[in-house]
């Protein structure tokens, strides 16, 4: 399928889930991630704020989780109008905004990181297919953020999805992810 007709199918599953399949993807999706990827030395990970009303995979629980961790360090993104991200330290006292999609991010004052200093980045997602290739929101921050970061960072994808089978119109700005977590299991790509 194409990317196009993904996004609509997968934003109408998401809509049709009811709170409590919602709740339990999630909670079952931070299981994963916690089981696959420990905190074993010091690290930066890179992780957006997740939208409820979207029905994005939440990355709250992953945030608190790293948040306990003393050898984590957890940066969130700031969008901005021309089409790139900034990245902020994000701690419990981090201050948050509200953007125009309706996304909590941190206010620009917050201080900053440069891209090569993460060593894992949380990819959101609408649909992702085996070879690790994602569909996203079509906005191409991520598209544009990704090129920036080491060769060796980690980019590791929330689903509430199974993967698609492939996905037709992959460009080359597409860049496949290393992992994806979905409710029942991680997938390697």
């Amino acid at each position: 399928m194409m990317k196009a007709e993904l996004r609509k199918a997968y934003k109408a599953k998401r809509n049709a889930l009811t709170l409590q399949e919602y709740a339990q993807r999630n909670e079952q999706i931070f299981v994963h991630f916690q089981q696959r990827f420990p905190i074993t030395q010091p690290i930066t990970v890179h992780c957006y704020l997740s939208s409820e009303e979207k029905r994005e995979a939440s990355t709250s629980l992953i945030i608190s989780y790293l948040l306990n961790q003393s050898q984590a360090q957890v940066i969130v993104p700031r969008s901005h109008a021309n089409g790139t991200l900034t990245h902020h330290r994000f701690t419990r006292d981090t201050s948050l905004e509200t953007n125009q999609w309706n996304i909590q991010e941190p206010l620009a004052s917050e201080p900053t990181v440069i891209e090569k200093e993460i060593d894992w980045i949380l990819v959101p997602l609408l649909a992702f297919s085996d070879s690790g290739y994602r569909v996203g929101y079509g906005g191409g921050y991520y598209d544009r953020f990704l090129p920036q970061c080491r060769s060796d960072a980690m980019k590791i994808g929330l689903s509430l999805e199974p993967p698609v089978g492939q996905i037709t119109d992959i460009d080359q700005y597409d860049i496949p992810l290393d992992f994806v977590v979905t409710p029942t299991q991680v997938f390697s790509c």
